[in-house]
């Protein structure tokens, strides 16, 4: 369960998304709240004017109105430096925050998620799950009544179960568990695909459905929540996309590769934060997740990216 949450806010329509999001997981799950905003640093000081002193103060007046309008209980934290994804960053280190949110960008559509050019960037190598809000989120009354998570059997979907169960159980919310089975066909000999000829796409790849669902209701009925489990078979971004639909919001894991429990999204997540229709939470790799890499070599150390 999240302990504390760090909520970028700028006083923009995005930011306040993002507060709203941030106030409904710290009031369901206990967790400190804060509100940060950073200011950019005077280059040129005028006194009055674009001085630090003014530029903090204008920044703290800003939070505060946030504050008071979308979450009574938390903190505000002002910081000057040119970079926003740079200062969320540092004051998560500090301050031991294990969830930051940001809003979406100003072209998602309303309900939408779009990820901005500071959420890309706290998406590279961070420690903390990421929540990114829907956009114009604080414009109505945000409750976490549906939460779903993608799961596939690997100990990044275990984090991400584990993670959603946890929200849905403080919330009292449903869970929709999903999993999918991927329909790409693999490079088959001739005398395969003679032989599967006859055989529709349905029953091409119902074995596989039938073990990801058993896989996932296994792993579903050791929550201790009431879950609804679906498995499908498709593409899986598409069809994660899909259930967004239906959400609140959506859980989802990191990817398989890079520097153990940091945040490195794959090509699903890709696929949510350009364009889901619910606010999105990317967990962190579990240290235990640590493996080698596919050619044997250790994968501490290499240097992760987007797919």
């Amino acid at each position: 369960m999240f302990k504390h949450i760090a909520v970028g806010c700028d006083g923009s329509p995005g930011g306040r998304d993002a507060v709203a999001l941030g106030a409904a997981i710290a009031s369901m799950t206990g967790a400190r709240l804060s509100l940060v905003g950073v200011f950019p640093p005077s280059f040129l000081p005028i006194a009055g004017t674009s001085d630090r002193k003014t530029l903090r103060t204008q920044a703290t007046r800003a939070l505060r109105r946030e504050r008071d309008l979308l979450a009574p209980d938390a903190s505000i934290h002002t910081i000057a430096d040119a970079s926003v994804a740079r200062a969320l960053r540092h004051y998560a280190d500090r301050a031991h925050a294990d969830l930051v949110i940001v809003g979406s960008s100003r072209r998602a559509p309303a309900g939408h998620v779009a990820i901005g050019r500071h959420g890309r960037q706290l998406l590279y190598d961070a420690p903390f799950a990421l929540g990114l809000a829907g956009r114009d989120l604080h414009q109505q009354e945000f409750v976490l009544g549906a939460i779903g998570v993608g799961y596939d059997g690997g100990p990044e979907a275990e984090a991400a179960l584990g993670t959603a169960a946890d929200l849905a159980r403080a919330a009292g919310s449903r869970l929709e568990v999903r999993s999918v089975v991927e329909d790409r066909v693999p490079v088959l000999s001739a005398d395969a695909w003679i032989e599967l000829a006859d055989w529709s796409h349905e029953r091409m790849w119902e074995p596989a459905r039938c073990e990801a669902l058993a896989a996932a209701q296994q792993a579903s009925g050791e929550l201790g929540v009431v879950t609804d489990v679906s498995a499908k078979v498709g593409d899986p971004g598409y069809e994660m996309r899909e259930l967004s639909e239906a959400l609140d919001l959506l859980v989802v894991g990191s990817r398989r590769w890079g520097p153990v429990a940091r945040l490195v999204t794959g090509g699903v997540g890709e696929t949510l934060v350009r364009d889901a229709s619910c606010s999105i939470l990317i967990v962190p790799r579990p240290p235990a997740s640590r493996k080698r890499g596919a050619a044997g070599r250790p994968e501490h150390g290499r240097k992760p990216a987007l797919a």
